[in-house]
């Protein structure tokens, strides 16, 4: 094999410290090339031995003569003992490297991406330093004020809006991370605290398999408080009739515990697909524990999307019940005229002033004073709070809802508007990533996304081009060449307004930087979307198939290993939640992400530290790209910054997506559902006994 010249990778070596991987003959060439290139990268020690020559060159003025003699001195006092410039050459290192380690820069670990662990079921610890915020930066945030789940960029500052969302993202995720629980004691004090009442009967079971499994942030499951919370308004005889009922509907399924064996049976058809492997894997999450499991029945929806919509007055109602410790009558009537998802929102939300649905434009609102930021992404999925969202997202779009009573049943996904109780989906779930590239030798900077046109029914009878995966093909694919994409009005040039890239900002405000470009110059240079096969869920009779496969860009599908070349992939929601976000994350590319379903972890992961929040709407999908990977001339970006977003996403999802995270959730929901289904339900409380504690161990 020819050995390669050192010159050719010098690009990769400049800035930061040699890798300790480097054979010593390759790091020496690199070494000397780098010395020769500039004088001042050549080594402290070897400075030493050539200061003389220095002195002797230098000219004399005014205090010439005195500099010289401090030199000599110097100079002397190194020569007499040439140990002790190497004493003081590794005393600046030491300096250097503990000045490094309170920055956080970001050159300096020693472990590779590959290196880490791969196994599921540890937890992975090598934590990557963060690429450091810079300081001209920190010292003058806040700048920008969040509103509701969304930052409004101030376009008087010259802080780019994303410094201040990843800056107080990774000081809310380090906070949390720090304040969990490390004992049982610890943890059912904290679990008091949040939720007023005691943890159930075998919480200390529960707490004993999170400790031996070492699972992350035990006490982070508000969800599933919020979602069972409104049961206890019911009594438990209700409740248990109630279940009986669930069990009944057509496409479900039911997990039982009896004496800790786990039982199912089904009342779905078999023609559904896929239904038996939710069944089997709902059931795996938890076969391992059954042991530990009190007597009790869980009915599961076999679909992607969730059933049960409570109107806001009688959700009020039940909350108020269980504050005055009673139970609601159960001949008491329901509502059940009511339509429309504003039925189950408080009378002061927005959405109860929405006068209508309004039809909007493919391409999203990019004007300067109106530009926002994702800052709370579960705040952004209140569609009280947000009612555009009914607007823009196909599983709401012409839905009316009815309202219902409160029905017990555990759905894959759900809206915040929905009642469901939210279970763990394992599709697509995968342990670890069997092919993998590091981000430095993903070489495409586009967005990449790939998928079906699920989202929504296309017909002539519904608004399927606002519909989420429409507009997103639609407004990324979007070109002043007729010939190459169909436009809504070929004869208009679309233009986007965007903020400069953050290195390119200067002492200029925000909206003095701005800049004003073609749609299709912003396309071309930033996205790679497309369709995959050919139209589904759409009429063939009206034509809207064909429409489908005339206006929108179709590909084949794209394999895994030419997925990861990309830096940048976008996951959006389909019918549903989005199955394919924990492989995204394990393939160390920067995830953006746009959905309105809360998921049993988005309590246990951080946006803007492990994935990149979007809007619905996309308005700021192509201000996020040029922040992290510059403008349209390949400048001015956060590339770093990127890069850590990239590696600390695929880290959360070995240390907090492991099967063992999704069984402790589902552990506490069964739990939880035992007491509240248990005749008995005021004794089935835990109490805290001395010679149960464990200790969880810190990672």
């Amino acid at each position: 094999m020819s050995q390669r010249h050192p010159s050719r990778h010098v690009a990769h070596l400049l800035d930061p410290p040699l890798p300790l991987h480097i054979d010593a003959a390759l790091r020496h060439q690199v070494q000397v090339h780098l010395e020769k290139s500039d004088p001042k990268r050549v080594p402290a020690s070897s400075r030493l031995f050539s200061f003389s020559g220095t002195i002797e060159e230098e000219t004399f003025g005014k205090t010439g003569g005195k500099k010289f003699q401090r030199r000599g001195r110097i100079c002397r006092w190194l020569r007499r003992r040439p140990g002790r410039g190497i004493l003081v050459g590794v005393v600046l290192w030491v300096v250097y490297l503990a000045l490094c380690r309170l920055l956080n820069h970001p050159t300096l670990s020693l472990v590779t991406p590959e290196e880490g662990n791969d196994v599921g079921s540890t937890r992975a610890n090598v934590a990557q330093p963060r690429s450091p915020i810079p300081w001209s930066v920190v010292k003058r945030l806040p700048a920008h004020d969040t509103v509701d789940g969304r930052l409004r960029v101030n376009v008087k500052s010259n802080i780019h809006p994303i410094y201040q969302l990843i800056h107080d993202a990774r000081k809310e995720w380090d906070d949390k991370v720090a304040r969990q629980s490390k004992t049982l004691k610890e943890a059912v004090e904290e679990y008091k605290r949040r939720y007023k009442m005691l943890p159930p009967r075998g919480f200390e079971k529960w707490w004993a398999y999170a400790c031996t499994h070492n699972v992350s942030l035990p006490d982070e499951y508000d969800q599933i408080h919020n979602d069972i919370l409104p049961f206890f308004a019911l009594s438990p005889s209700t409740l248990i009739r109630r279940i009986s009922e669930a069990a009944q509907l057509p496409d479900t399924y039911t997990l039982s515990i009896k004496h800790g064996s786990l039982r199912a049976r089904s009342a779905y058809s078999r023609r559904i697909e896929g239904a038996d492997q939710r069944l089997e894997g709902q059931a795996m999450l938890i076969r391992d524990v059954a042991k530990w499991l009190p007597d009790t029945t869980l009915v599961f929806s076999v679909h992607d999307t969730p059933r049960s919509v409570v109107s806001w007055d009688h959700r009020r109602e039940l909350l108020e019940r269980i504050g005055d410790d009673e139970y609601l009558d159960e001949d008491e009537e329901i509502d059940t005229y009511t339509r429309g998802f504003a039925m189950a929102c408080p009378t002061s939300s927005p959405i109860k002033r929405l006068k209508g649905i309004a039809n909007i434009n493919s391409v999203p609102d990019t004007c300067q004073t109106n530009k926002s930021f994702v800052s709370s992404h579960s705040l952004l999925m209140d569609i009280c709070q947000h009612p555009s969202l009914l607007s823009i997202h196909g599983a709401l779009i012409g839905q009316s809802p009815v309202a219902q009573p409160l029905t017990p049943i555990i759905s894959l996904s759900k809206t915040r508007l929905h009642s469901d109780i939210l279970g763990v989906p394992i599709e697509q779930w995968v342990d670890t990533t069997p092919i993998n590239l590091p981000w430095e030798r993903k070489k495409k900077k586009k967005l990449l996304w790939r998928g079906s046109n699920t989202g929504a029914y296309h017909s002539v009878h519904t608004s399927w081009r606002q519909s989420h995966r429409a507009r997103l093909l639609a407004v990324t694919n979007m070109m002043n060449d007729k010939d190459k994409v169909e436009m809504v009005d070929p004869n208009v040039t679309e233009k986007i307004h965007m903020l400069a890239a953050p290195k390119k900002i200067g002492s200029e405000s925000l909206i003095v930087t701005a800049k004003t470009v073609e749609l299709e110059a912003a396309n071309i240079r930033y996205m790679d979307t497309a369709f995959t096969g050919s139209p589904i869920q759409c009429d063939k009779e009206d034509d809207t198939c064909e429409n489908l496969a005339s206006e929108f860009p179709w590909l084949d599908s794209m394999s895994h290993e030419e997925a990861l070349n990309y830096k940048y992939v976008l996951d959006i929601d389909g019918n549903a939640w989005s199955a394919r976000f924990k492989r995204l994350l394990a393939s160390e590319s920067l995830i953006f992400k746009a959905t309105i379903m809360p998921e049993w972890w988005t309590d246990r992961i951080q946006p803007w530290v492990h994935y990149v929040p979007v809007q619905m709407d996309y308005s700021d999908l192509y201000d996020t790209l040029a922040f992290f990977e510059g403008d349209l001339y390949h400048t001015g970006g956060e590339t770093l910054l990127a890069r850590t977003i990239a590696e600390e996403g695929k880290e959360w999802s070995k240390a907090y997506w492991r099967k063992e995270d999704m069984t402790a959730y589902m552990f506490r929901l069964y739990l939880e559902w035992g007491r509240l289904s248990s005749l008995k339900r005021s004794k089935e409380n835990f109490i805290y006994e001395e010679s149960m504690e464990q200790r969880r161990q810190e990672v």
